[in-house]
């Protein structure tokens, strides 16, 4: 019995815990806070697919951004249609690898719009 006891005790602390995460998640990108958390995951999506090539703040100048001549997105894409620029993304443009397979269209949108603000 004292088994049987211990062995809910442990399983339903394990549940709590896994709701209580759970919950944190959800609550983290509830409907009121849906720009914030967007916003968050664009730079997240950005700085692991796009920053060794163009950094962080998007001007190039890293070693890869370098070597292979990438452009500033500070200045550069503010003249490019947003159309051209999620084509770049999600197809890849010379040296540039194509995401489109890695990332939805959603964070290609999504992508598209953080370097337009660049």
């Amino acid at each position: 019995m004292r088994k049987y006891l211990k062995s809910v005790v442990v399983l339903s602390c394990g549940v709590f815990i896994v709701f209580g995460l759970v919950s944190r998640t959800f609550a983290y990108l509830s409907p009121a806070q849906t720009g914030k958390a967007q916003a968050v995951t664009t730079r997240d999506i950005f700085i692991r697919n796009c920053a060794r090539c163009h950094g962080v703040d998007g001007k190039g100048e890293t070693d890869l951004g370098r070597k292979y001549d990438v452009p500033d997105l500070v200045s550069d894409a503010r003249g490019i249609s947003s159309s051209r620029i999620k084509r770049a993304i999600a197809n890849g443009k010379q040296d540039m690898p194509a995401f489109g397979e890695k990332l939805t269209r959603k964070q290609i949108a999504a992508l598209t719009a953080y370097v337009k603000k660049l």
